[in-house]
């Protein structure tokens, strides 16, 4: 049986991708924040490297929003680059190939016209993008095997609160118009359980695919504005939208080529937009019914 330490294991890639790892019989050793294990403390990451002996590391842990970046820059860096270095020293040192995520980001600003290839200039333009590039160099620099997984915008249940989608269904549950942050400006949206997916095929990639970057989306390009729309079909919403202007760290055009993804890592993403979002809406009424249904035991 395959052993993975996973960092970050109980953040929303980290939930999905467990859950895969364990359908799929690959053992799992998490290592999260919430559970007092930190990427940035190197002889507490070493000690349970020693421990546990993992034949692969899977390094998802980081400070994955704009936002968040922005207010504490310091911690964006010691975590997504520091916090990186170590995990890639450990994994160095004991010969363990490691699987790191990073984020299109990493593109902006971006000056080619897209579809975006793994050959396009990384550089990054917000703290965030260039906390994680940083972070990949530190991947790169040790004669150990590694692959990049290079996430396009993400979403799920499991994500709310913020993002297109998370932050439409936040204010639309609160009996509020959601908010449309420009709308000309495209994304590639890629669901959650695809990206457990990469992650797996990334960690049970033959030798000859290591040492390589990926980008893991779909390939299906969205404006800001359609996206909404759908959003707010698929959630039955059939109110106002609020537009504002677009974020300065959004790109005019975001769309990845996945063909070496594809080609390499044999990832070919089952879920479309459409089909992303009605799945995300089962599991969310899935938990609606559960909780529910607990309730009505408990007062029973």
């Amino acid at each position: 049986m395959l052993k993975v330490l996973m960092t970050g294991s109980r953040g929303f890639v980290g939930s999905a991708t467990r859950k895969l790892f364990e359908e799929k019989e690959i053992e799992v050793i998490g290592y999260d924040l919430l559970d007092g294990k930190d990427i940035r403390d190197f002889d507490q990451l070493e000690e349970v490297i020693k421990l546990e002996k993992p034949d692969r590391i899977l390094h998802l842990a980081a400070i994955a929003r704009f936002a968040e970046a922005d207010k504490n820059p310091v911690l964006a860096f010691e975590t997504n680059a520091q916090g990186t270095l170590n995990v890639s020293k450990v994994a160095s040192k004991y010969h363990i190939p490691i699987v790191c995520a990073s984020t299109g980001s990493v593109y902006m600003p971006i000056e080619q016209t897209p579809p975006i290839t793994e050959e396009f200039l990384a550089r990054g333009n917000s703290v965030y993008g260039c906390s994680k590039l940083v972070g990949e160099q530190y991947a790169r620099e040790f004669k150990n095997p590694w692959i990049i997984l290079r996430y396009a915008h993400l979403y799920g249940k499991e994500k709310r609160m913020h993002g297109l989608i998370g932050g439409f269904l936040d204010r639309i549950n609160r009996g509020r118009a959601p908010i449309l942050m420009g709308g000309r400006q495209s994304n590639d949206f890629c669901y959650i359980l695809d990206i457990a997916e990469a992650n797996y095929l990334a960690v049970t990639a033959s030798w000859d695919k290591w040492n390589n970057v990926f980008n893991i989306g779909t390939g299906e390009e969205l404006t800001a504005e359609e996206a909404g729309k759908i959003v707010c079909e698929t959630f039955n919403y059939h109110g106002d939208i609020e537009k504002h202007e677009a974020r300065t760290v959004d790109p005019l055009k975001f769309v990845y080529d996945i063909s070496k993804a594809r080609t390499m890592l044999g990832f070919n993403p089952r879920y479309n937009f459409h089909d992303g979002l009605n799945h995300m809406k089962t599991e969310i009424e899935n938990d609606k019914n559960s909780t529910q249904s607990k309730s009505s035991k408990m007062e029973n």
